[in-house]
């Protein structure tokens, strides 16, 4: 079975191959770990993996059960994985808590998150992968909050909108932060050249809108370089406009599935990026699927509902897609 192995997968390979110590030799690991397609036909590896990243702790004088590497990988879940970034005191773990079934410390003091804290979040009919970080502070900030950083698929970055055109600064502190361990905010992800440098779709959060006026958060909002939503965890203000603005930063479409005859499932639709086609969508369904592929009909995209395309056609958010496959040859 094709283990159709990602890009980033492929630059945390090719880490692993220049690592000279056993730190950057467990980092690359642990982001091939991290970045591996979850099916069928990679189980062997994931397990090679889980074993190496076992043997370098251990040769390191490391615990399997280690405090802070035991959080530098938390597998993706979802149509994508979101992490929500900022200084301490910023309104994260009320944001998590309102809309994930989670259940973070939320406190009026700083630092109350100490670990990560992961809830999926319902946008419409799919599920969106939310994870509540532990502040960044320019003291000090444990190396798995950016090993977690650099593995997501969203940057959230969390401000207190009270804090006016402070926010700007705080902005700034963080990008820094960030920018030190070769973590980029861009508006799309671009192609990446270089491998030492991780770059990340971000959006920004202002919250505790319900604590201060309009002019306040329009100060901040115009003093940042990213899409920004003013929210309330506690009032629900701006968190459904959250979600859909969350789902399309993601640039994923939802494809749905029917068997011939029947009608189609419309519960649970797969999700994959924007630009994906119709071998993709069968891919995804089941990876040996492609291999018997006859041909696809599909509902949505198509010049007319039941047309049959060929696999390199590129499907839409809402698709239907309808598998017919080559009778497997039976043994004589």
């Amino acid at each position: 079975m094709p283990a159709n192995l990602t890009a980033d997968f492929i630059k945390a390979r090719n880490k692993l191959r220049q690592a000279t110590s056993p730190q950057e030799k467990l980092a690359a690991l642990e982001e091939m770990l991290a970045t591996i397609p979850k099916h069928k036909g990679t189980d062997h590896m994931q397990a090679d993996i889980k074993k190496r990243i076992a043997k370098v702790r251990g040769a390191s004088g490391g615990s399997k059960k280690g405090k802070s590497s035991s959080y530098e990988h938390i597998p993706k879940d979802g149509a994508g994985q979101v992490v929500l970034v900022g200084p301490p005191n910023a309104g994260k773990s009320t944001v998590i808590a309102s809309l994930t079934n989670a259940k973070p410390e939320v406190a009026s003091y700083p630092f109350s998150t100490m670990i990560p804290v992961p809830g999926m979040m319902a946008f419409e009919d799919i599920m969106i992968q939310l994870i509540d970080l532990p502040p960044l502070a320019p003291d000090y900030t444990e190396p798995w909050v950016y090993s977690l950083i650099r593995s997501c698929d969203l940057i959230l970055l969390v401000f207190d909108a009270s804090d006016g055109e402070l926010v700007k600064d705080e902005y700034d502190e963080l990008e820094a932060l960030l920018e030190e361990r070769n973590i980029h905010l861009v508006m799309d992800r671009p192609e990446e050249t270089d491998d030492r440098v991780r770059q990340i779709k971000t959006r920004i959060l202002l919250t505790k809108t319900d604590l201060t006026d309009e002019e306040t958060i329009a100060e901040a909002v115009a003093l940042l370089p990213f899409p920004t939503l003013a929210i309330s965890g506690s009032t629900g203000e701006g968190l459904d406009e959250m979600k859909q603005a969350v789902f399309e930063a993601l640039n994923v479409v939802r494809i749905y599935t029917k068997l011939p005859g029947n009608k189609p499932d419309m519960t649970e639709p797969y999700a994959l990026p924007t630009g994906s086609q119709a071998i993709d969508g069968v891919q995804a369904v089941h990876r040996e699927f492609s291999d018997r592929l006859k041909y696809v009909r599909i509902w949505g995209s198509g010049r007319f509902d039941g047309q049959q395309v060929p696999s390199d056609h590129v499907l839409e958010d809402g698709d239907i897609i309808e598998i017919h496959l080559r009778k497997q040859a039976t043994n004589p």
